[in-house]
């Protein structure tokens, strides 16, 4: 069968000419052609694992009497239990991995869930209490200090979560329960493959302040924001879950591959408003990026808000090169230190490979069920003639 004869026949005369060929021919003409065109194609993403390792402190709101925590919660909406690849060795007796549904009885995420805090215990009696002024950890200071935890976890595949809230937990005669309602001021990013639609391929990264699950008229705090970022080739990237795990393990700043010098500064300082859309960092993707890092360091806005807390300030939106001179006349908004936190994503370019979109495969049905049907002879045939 002549290919492109047929095909240039089913195309350019329609319904018509499809009413005098043999239908299956015909019909599989046109899906060979639509493949062809990419009518019916999308790309798989080269994302095959991603990292999150962060430090951070328990403090307690002004006003508020200082409240000890005994337990962590990281809340990842819309992934799985089984999305999950392991986790960071932070000091706590207990450790689940749990899946939890909304209001409705319908599957919501997953809690991984840290009990009976345990560094130094003839010390700290199972409770790490407040800081009042943190210092920055610069994303390690906690793997083995007192007075803050280091938390991590790393999730296969191209599995992201819609949103990640993290929680200090209280033990109140076993029961373990969530200090305030409001998630800890500790962004997380989350990673999306762009193909480029005929353009350079990208990854893009969003990242927003986290918000609770209820709906609140109180906006969440806004945070400072400071971004590094490096990239590696294959010498670096892990190829088995045995290595994942090792690669969220050594995820910590003084390691090679965490960003920290002033050469691998992305961003010096962006304001993250609470109860905003995220921001999106747009990256672009070459064939040897195998293992793109990125570091974060979260501080306290502390600049004038409004009734819903908001950030308030004239020059809002403008590029501020030093949130402790934000007027050139010395006014600081820049607040106490957060968190670091080190993220990664491993991926594989050439796992970008087209394959059939949902749109794509509703066009294959149709033309098919159109190559198989046949209509009775006669004068309905020629009605588009």
């Amino acid at each position: 069968m002549n290919t492109s004869l047929y095909a240039t026949r089913c195309w350019k005369s329609g319904w018509s000419l499809i009413s005098s060929l043999p239908r299956l021919q015909c019909g599989v003409v046109l899906v060979v052609l639509a493949v062809a065109l990419g009518v019916a194609t999308a790309h798989a993403s080269p994302i095959t694992g991603t990292l999150s390792n962060f430090d951070t402190y328990p403090t307690t709101d002004p006003g508020e009497p200082p409240e000890p925590t005994e337990g962590a919660e990281i809340e990842l909406e819309g992934v799985h239990s089984s999305d999950i690849g392991g986790t960071y060795p932070s000091h706590y007796d207990i450790k689940t991995i749990v899946e939890y549904n909304d209001t409705l009885g319908s599957f919501a995420g997953t809690r991984i869930t840290f009990k009976g805090y345990n560094f130094n215990p003839v010390v700290n009696n199972g409770s790490l209490s407040p800081v009042i002024n943190p210092i920055n950890t610069n994303g390690h200071t906690c793997v083995n200090t007192e007075g803050c935890e280091h938390f991590g976890f790393w999730i296969k595949g191209n599995a992201q979560p819609t949103a990640k809230r993290f929680f200090w937990l209280n033990d109140n005669n076993g029961t373990y329960e969530r200090i305030g309602t409001m998630p800890e001021t500790i962004p997380g990013p989350v990673w999306n493959y762009n193909p480029g639609n005929g353009g350079g391929a990208a990854l893009e990264i969003e990242i927003e302040v986290p918000e609770p699950v209820e709906v609140v008229v109180q906006r969440p705090d806004s945070t400072w924001m400071k971004v590094f970022k490096v990239k590696f080739g294959s010498d670096f990237a892990p190829g088995t879950p045995e290595e994942m795990q090792i690669l969220l393990e050594d995820l910590n700043s003084g390691n090679v591959i965490v960003p920290e010098d002033v050469a691998e500064l992305e961003t010096e300082w962006e304001l993250l408003e609470g109860g905003k859309p995220p921001k999106v960092k747009v990256d672009p993707l070459q064939d040897s990026d195998k293992l793109i890092v990125r570091r974060y360091e979260f501080f306290e806005y502390i600049g004038p808000v409004t009734a819903e807390n908001e950030p308030d300030f004239d020059f809002l939106g403008h590029d501020i090169t030093d949130p402790t001179d934000v007027d050139g006349n010395g006014t600081s908004y820049l607040g106490n230190f957060i968190s670091a936190n080190m993220v990664a994503a491993v991926v594989d370019a050439a796992a970008a490979v087209p394959e059939p979109s949902s749109a794509g495969l509703l066009l294959i049905s149709g033309l098919v069920l159109m190559g198989r049907g046949r209509r009775p002879r006669g004068r309905a045939n020629r009605l588009f003639k």
